[in-house]
């Protein structure tokens, strides 16, 4: 049996959680040079200091070291990046370091995956950009974050998971968003809540996933076997079989994969798309089948999840980065600082 495939079924035991990197005592002691180094980012692209700022952020902005070298011009994924450092650190919100304006701008999409309304920014409307952490119990980092709208940022608030799959599942409008929209949302979110212990089994999915998104395995194999099928381009499309078949550790497991490919390109001759192609039970049996025959690890699926982040950083090969994500989630302290 697949060992992810094991955990997907069964749920990651918190009690087997242990990803920090550092200690969260020693970091809510350095709490004040959180604060200062902020306060110090904030004068270095010459921000004036919002309302509200501690002492720590104030000395840092107000520090000589800050200002020689400063810049004038400064794009919206630099502003926002100061601003959630800025608003996390006042929430006691853990930020990891892989958070950049880079990895902003590669997390940047033209439209709402939850509304799918178009984004816009700094409008002060329902329609601009959010930066939104998927699970409530990781603090900011790298593949607990997308952008959605404001709209659906402030819809969720600080509910939970299951109360967003409890949303999805009514049939009606909860918050000011409708159950199908509330469904993406539990799409978009089943990944990072999967690796953070908070949920198990496998769903079909209902959308396209953002590559930035720690996503459930099982969510990457539905995406990238319908893309094997359905893409346009046919370089993408076997590159996609290409990346399968590397996860098939046995002739019966690759059979099994011919199986679950053929069965979504009948639901392609249909015209059915990613949502429907998924939900049916067939289908859905056949993702099953050749899931539990692979031979996807933690560790194989880690690395692949940082070879995604390099390539949108454009990074090379080499480079060093976390080999697993979940190393700067906090999840001992449900993403604070205590």
């Amino acid at each position: 049996m697949s060992e992810l495939f094991h955990l997907e079924m069964n749920g990651i035991p918190k009690e087997d959680i242990y990803m920090l990197p550092r200690d969260a005592i020693m970091q809510n002691e350095e709490k004040e040079k959180i604060g200062y180094v902020i306060g110090l980012d904030w004068a270095y692209y010459r921000q004036p200091l919002p309302d509200g700022a501690d002492a720590a952020i104030f000395r840092g902005h107000e520090s000589n070291t800050a200002h020689p070298s400063g810049r004038s011009e400064v794009d919206r994924f630099t502003k926002k990046w100061l601003q959630l450092r800025y608003h996390a650190y006042l929430r006691k919100r853990t930020v990891s370091d892989d958070v950049t304006p880079e990895l902003i701008r590669a997390l940047d999409v033209s439209f709402c995956q939850v509304t799918e309304i178009n984004l816009t920014h700094a409008f002060q409307t329902d329609s601009d950009w959010s930066v939104e952490r998927l699970c409530n119990e990781a603090g900011y980092a790298w593949g607990n974050l997308a952008i959605i709208s404001k709209k659906a940022n402030e819809a969720r608030g600080s509910m939970s998971y299951e109360e967003i799959c409890n949303a999805s599942d009514a049939n009606r409008s909860f918050n000011g968003l409708t159950n199908i929209e509330w469904e993406r949302y539990r799409c978009l979110a089943r990944g990072p809540n999967f690796w953070a212990g908070e949920v198990k089994g496998i769903e079909p999915i209902c959308m396209p996933m953002s590559n930035l998104v720690f996503i459930s395995p099982s969510q990457l194999l539905q995406e990238k076997a319908f893309w094997a099928i359905r893409h346009k381009n046919p370089t993408e499309r076997e590159l996609s079989k290409k990346i399968l078949k590397t996860m098939c550790p046995s002739e019966s497991s690759k059979t099994k994969l011919k199986k679950f490919l053929l069965k979504i390109e009948r639901h392609g001759q249909k015209g059915h798309l990613i949502k429907e192609t998924f939900t049916n039970p067939s289908c859905h049996e056949a993702l099953k089948e050749w899931y539990e025959s692979t031979n996807l690890t933690v560790s194989s699926y880690s690395k692949y999840m940082s070879g995604v982040l390099k390539g949108a950083l454009n990074l090379p090969k080499n480079s060093t980065t976390s080999p697993n994500p979940l190393d700067e989630w906090w999840l001992n302290t449900g993403g604070r600082l205590y």
